[in-house]
């Protein structure tokens, strides 16, 4: 019976194949939305999570809130001392003041806008890299404000044209700079930067004072003891800068600190809430559809009126009638739900083709999920039209024109 059901359904499918593909529509739609927000939504939450994790996510930064016509200061050399004291920042194991702006750098007439990181000897550690060509600065180099530099993969690409440039000289702003080394590929920006000692560049390339003759930097990082102290550590940092900087208790802080790990879950609780938002729109769809396909069933009785009474009137019985239409029923919207994962799979494939280091991945879970919620919008939306159907008095239907 199931299968003799199954056969009908599909003959009423491919006769009408117009009206069954306007009938899909509303059902393909939803549930390659359903499908696409699950995959992609799993997917950007990955991918938010590995590229902040790339940015170290037990590394906590502060910064001064300065705007173009602030006139706070930026965050100094004394401060960084303050907070590397470890008994003032004990969840502390590794403070770095860092300098950073973008500059002209020119070999060889190649000419580049680069941004030019200045720091410390603990930039390896901190920032989680490595040297491939070369070394590293040493602290003699740093005290004696030595001209070099390291570079990253990219500007080794832009300005030598991916040549060994170890030992070439490059030109930043007016100060020419030995090139010693190469950082590993990081990838992204990361890889666009030249590096050289933070004195160097508050001598040589700044030369700005602080309001109280202190030496600027734009950043201090800190490393946490480990993850489960990241909190802890952006507390302390926090009670130290307004310490150093005379903010009274009532006042808004002139600085920020925060770490990539919260940043990324901040982001990824908007994307979660996002996801839903969009997910109620998908639901929307999907009832649309349903209603469609309740709506079309209720015109093929229409149509087949005198069928079904000839189908009672040989003994079918009323249970026979509704299994028959609620067959149909979810067949179309079967058929809809298949398009739509079709559609999401190659949605998802595109994503992760076009997009580089992002996955997003369709679950074996979320198709099982969008073809049970395919199927049960076919039973829900067909029981009304099947029992319709099973209550005809067959001889009033035999008698239908």
């Amino acid at each position: 019976m199931i299968i003799e059901n199954f056969r009908i359904a599909l003959i009423s499918l491919f006769s009408n194949k117009l009206r069954a593909a306007l009938t899909m529509l509303g059902i393909i739609i939803g549930v390659a939305a359903v499908v696409i927000l699950l995959s992609l939504g799993q997917g950007v939450q990955t991918y938010i999570k590995a590229q902040f994790e790339s940015l170290g996510a037990q590394i906590i930064r502060a910064s001064a809130i300065r705007g173009p016509w602030s006139r706070t200061d930026p965050l100094s050399l004394t401060t960084a001392d303050a907070i590397a004291d470890p008994s003032r920042v004990p969840a502390a194991s590794m403070v770095m003041p860092e300098t950073s702006a973008s500059y002209a750098v020119v070999h060889s007439g190649s000419e580049f806008s680069v941004t030019v990181y200045g720091v410390t000897t603990d930039y390896l550690t901190i920032e989680g890299r490595d040297v491939t060509t070369g070394r590293f600065f040493t602290q003699a180099e740093m005290d004696d404000y030595a001209q070099v530099a390291l570079i990253g993969v990219e500007t080794v690409e832009n300005l030598f044209d991916g040549a060994d440039p170890i030992g070439e000289y490059i030109r930043v702003g007016r100060v020419l700079f030995e090139v010693i080394g190469v950082l590993d590929d990081s990838g992204g920006t990361s890889d666009d930067l030249v590096v050289v000692p933070l004195t160097t560049t508050q001598l040589r390339l700044n030369g700005e004072r602080t309001s109280n003759g202190d030496l600027p930097v734009n950043t201090i990082l800190v490393l946490a003891q480990d993850s489960s102290q990241i909190d802890a550590a952006i507390e302390q940092v926090e009670r130290v800068l307004r310490e150093e900087r005379g903010i009274e208790d009532g006042e808004e802080d002139d600085f920020r600190v925060f770490s990539a790990s919260v940043i990324a879950e901040s982001l990824t609780s908007t994307v979660e809430t996002f996801t839903v938002f969009l997910g109620v729109i998908a639901g929307i769809s999907l009832v649309v559809g349903g209603i469609g396909v309740m709506n079309i069933m209720l015109v093929n009785i229409n149509e087949r009126t005198r069928e079904i009474g000839l189908r009672k009137a040989v003994g079918a019985q009323g249970w026979d009638i509704v299994l028959q239409f609620l067959t149909e029923a979810v067949v179309i919207t079967l058929t809809g739900g298949l398009i739509g994962v079709l559609i999401a799979v190659t949605v998802a494939a595109l994503a992760t083709s076009l997009v580089p280091d992002f996955s997003a991945f369709v679950s074996a879970a979320s198709v099982v999920l969008a073809l049970s919620i395919s199927a049960g919008i076919g039973v829900f939306f067909g029981v009304y039209p099947a029992s319709r159907a099973s209550r005809l008095n067959p001889i009033d239907a035999l008698r239908y024109e």
